[in-house]
């Protein structure tokens, strides 16, 4: 979970089907939730993803579920390891300085995330002993990320976040939490 409050400014890259699609945003982080407010470049489009728990909530959801990866890479983007509640299996496996936590879901679905220390570095999703997705972290010399790259395997899509700044925060208000009507 994240330590702190804080509102974090981004510039991201989508890559797909040989359409790149770009823009900026900030994500409001809390130690629960994550809200992210993008833009798409020259005004093509806006979108509003909120976690809050395992709920998601997303405006137009049809954006964010082409640009965005899923939740749980989402959260490790910005170097926090969050799971969902269902876990079949859950194996630590320690290699010096680097340990390596997988969890199972019981359908077939792997999650491996590596740490060095207790810093997130990366991650790789599995389904059916094959893998789909992989995480890629950059940390800047504070150890805070500065970059995080996503990359579906399957479908050979690229999801970049670039961090530009970070704000700490005190607490947000509870409609931040909420799409807006």
């Amino acid at each position: 979970m994240p330590a702190q409050r804080e509102i974090v400014r981004l510039r991201w890259r989508s890559e797909a089907d040989q359409v790149s699609v770009s823009g900026s945003g900030a994500a409001r982080i809390a130690p629960d939730s994550l809200r992210i407010d993008m833009a798409v470049r020259l005004g093509v489009g806006r979108a509003t993803l909120i976690l809050t728990g395992d709920a998601v909530q997303a405006e137009p959801a049809e954006l964010v579920q082409q640009l965005l990866p899923d939740r749980y890479a989402l959260w490790a983007a910005f170097g926090v390891v969050r799971l969902p509640d269902s876990l079949a299996v859950v194996e630590r496996l320690a290699d010096g300085p680097r340990t390596f936590w997988r969890f199972a879901d019981g359908q077939g679905r792997v999650s491996t995330f590596e740490l060095h220390g207790d810093t997130l570095a990366g991650a790789v999703r599995t389904e059916g002993g094959r893998d789909v997705a992989r995480l890629q972290l950059t940390r800047g010399p504070g150890g805070a990320v500065i970059r995080a790259r996503v990359t579906d395997l399957v479908r050979g899509a690229v999801f970049e976040v670039d961090i530009v700044g970070r704000q700490p925060s005190g607490p947000f208000p509870s409609e931040i939490w909420q799409l807006r009507p």
